[in-house]
């Protein structure tokens, strides 16, 4: 194995539509003076000037790289695109990957991640700063089949119009939830690529944390919280900006995800239950 570099990350951005947003989270980045391998900002085929302005803004920072994706390809893929050309161009051992909605307000934010880093570690969050300096603090997730079960059936059946008929779904037991990192600013890991290449790619929106979740403890990763740094998130501002709140598409991209987040949670079932099969 190649020997980890602690000085080589770069920072990925998924901007869609929202531009004004994704400029001040980078000029954000760039009055850190931290010495990051590079930028990149992957505009996901937004239908407005966002790729132009954005190309244009940052034409002559030779660390920055403006991407254009050839179709909206939601949160994890577009992310992703960015992951890829950051370990590929940039040769980059640590990976950030950032709402474009946040701002960053601590000049040693990624010296402060760094040093929570160890072998095993797959994935480090920090706190999050919501407006009226709330501290988000991890999510604390049901992650049980029954409990992910439920909630992606009782999508299914609104869906339907039939939300009469959630009592046919069996309540979920009372499990002890696991604590997940926030997917809106994340550091990956060496050891989280020795495994992946990125976000699970099925998922156009949601669950994407859980599903990380999941696949790091398949590998026996440690997913680190630190509560010594932050970062400011605006909270949902693209969403807002994409969907202009619309309950049906954000109902529909639940359902799409919460079914591979099903799909993972079973996968995670079988593996636990061969482990207790061999050890007897």
């Amino acid at each position: 194995m190649n020997k980890i570099d602690m000085n080589k990350i770069s920072i990925v951005v998924l901007n869609y539509l929202n531009y004004v947003d994704t400029i001040e989270c980078v000029d954000s980045i760039l009055e850190m003076k931290y010495k990051f391998e590079g930028i990149i900002i992957v505009d996901n085929n937004s239908k407005n000037e966002s790729y132009r302005v954005l190309k244009k803004k940052y034409k002559t920072n030779k660390k920055i790289m403006i991407v254009k994706a050839g179709r909206n390809y939601g949160y994890a893929k577009g992310n992703n695109i960015g992951i890829s050309i950051a370990r590929q161009k940039f040769h980059t051992d640590f990976v950030f990957v950032v709402n474009n909605d946040t701002v960053f307000l601590e000049k040693d934010y990624f010296r402060k991640l760094l040093d929570c880093y160890s072998d095993g570690v797959g994935m480090i969050g920090s706190e999050i700063l919501l407006k009226e300096h709330i501290i988000q603090k991890p999510i604390l997730y049901d992650i049980s089949f029954q409990g992910t079960f439920k909630t992606w059936a009782n999508l299914c059946l609104k869906k339907l119009g039939q939300e009469s008929w959630s009592f046919l779904v069996p309540e979920a037991k009372r499990k002890k939830k696991v604590q997940i990192l926030h997917g809106c600013a994340v550091l990956f890991t060496p050891d989280f690529f020795r495994y992946y290449d990125g976000f699970y790619k099925r998922t156009f929106l949601y669950a994407e944390e859980p599903i990380l979740y999941l696949m790091c403890k398949k590998y026996g990763l440690r997913q680190i919280y630190t509560s010594n740094t932050y970062i400011y998130h605006k909270e949902d501002q693209s969403s807002a900006l994409s969907f202009h709140n619309d309950s049906e598409i954000i109902e529909d991209y639940r359902r799409q995800s919460y079914k591979f987040l099903l799909w993972w949670v079973i996968k995670d079932k079988v593996t636990e239950v061969m482990g207790q099969l061999k050890r007897v």
